[in-house]
């Protein structure tokens, strides 16, 4: 005796001798493509696994009827699906498909009335995880069904999608950060090359105006010639360029009407910090004094102030 004759005998449940070859070959080929599953599913999505999932079930158990249901713990992540294909759930599983409070851990069969198939047979495998929930009903007009084999395929089969439902959707979630981050990173960076290249004109003034002053001194100039010469060349070029500094009327300071126009372009504090060239607890300490000199609570109430006022 073999351990491939052997496996078949624990699960069918049958005497050494009932058990053909062919039935054993059958057993191991159809363990080998459901093992196999994950790999194929690596690339889709959660209703097309479950769409998988309702093919290999229907074909390889030859059911009457399946309804899958996933659902993660969260109503809005629900996919489900069902075979045969058609509006509705089918007769005999509709009421089970409902709810889950009838069913138990494990797998339960039991026996219901079908007005179109009579007699039916339904086993029923609630999937209750961590991580995962839902509930896999199958359907058949054997007297016989499940077999001990057709219960380990089914629950081997719902537990190969509910892993690979549930990868799938840690995938999609990363995903979506990756491209959320990427997009903010991308109009931070705009915002930057924006803000360097208004403040490249005032740097390059300024370098002038120290160049010239440092020529000045080494030429022995007085004092007074140096302030005149500053006074001359100097002309009113704002530190951020993207931002109007200058607003009368407006109870800020120079300080706090910069921290606002970037706070509205959508920086963050540790981001205007870094770009004033100041300390965190200082640009915070600048956000909470024009929050409540201009009677604000939020970012958004603060954007669309600088807006009204045409900081920005």
């Amino acid at each position: 005796m073999n351990m491939e004759t052997t496996l078949a005998d624990n699960l069918y449940g049958r005497d050494e001798g009932d058990v053909s070859a062919s039935e054993s070959r059958r057993w191991m080929r159809d363990l080998g493509a459901l093992l196999a599953l994950p790999a194929m599913w690596v690339d889709q999505d959660p209703i097309e696994i479950v769409t998988g999932l309702l093919s290999v079930l229907f074909g390889m158990l030859q059911l009457d009827g399946v309804y899958v249901r996933f659902d993660e713990h969260q109503p809005a992540l629900l996919v489900e699906g069902w075979r045969p294909i058609g509006p509705n759930v089918p007769a005999e599983l509709r009421d089970l498909s409902a709810t889950n409070s009838t069913l138990v851990s494990g797998v339960k069969t039991i026996a219901v009335h079908s007005s179109d198939l009579g007699a039916v047979r339904v086993a029923s495998l609630q999937i209750a995880l961590p991580w995962e929930a839902g509930i896999v009903l199958v359907s058949s007009v054997r007297t016989d069904f499940p077999t001990v084999t057709e219960t380990h395929l089914l629950r081997v089969a719902a537990g190969q999608a509910a892993i690979a439902i549930h990868t799938a959707r840690s995938l999609l979630n990363e995903r979506q950060s990756r491209t959320a981050a990427e997009a903010k990173l991308a109009r931070q960076a705009e915002i930057l090359r924006t803000l360097i290249d208004d403040v490249e004109p005032s740097l390059t003034l300024v370098s002038d105006r120290i160049r010239d002053a440092a020529a000045a001194v080494a030429e022995g100039a007085p004092p007074g010639d140096l302030e005149s010469a500053s006074a001359t060349t100097q002309s009113p070029v704002p530190i951020l360029g993207a931002i109007r500094v200058s607003s009368p009327g407006l109870p800020l300071t120079r300080r706090e009407t910069e921290v606002l126009g970037l706070l509205a372009q959508g920086l963050t504090n540790k981001e205007i910090a870094a770009l004033m060239w100041l300390s965190d607890r200082t640009v915070e300490r600048h956000v909470t004094s024009l929050y409540r000199k201009i009677g604000v609570r939020r970012r958004s109430e603060a954007t669309a102030f600088a807006l009204r006022n045409a900081l920005i």
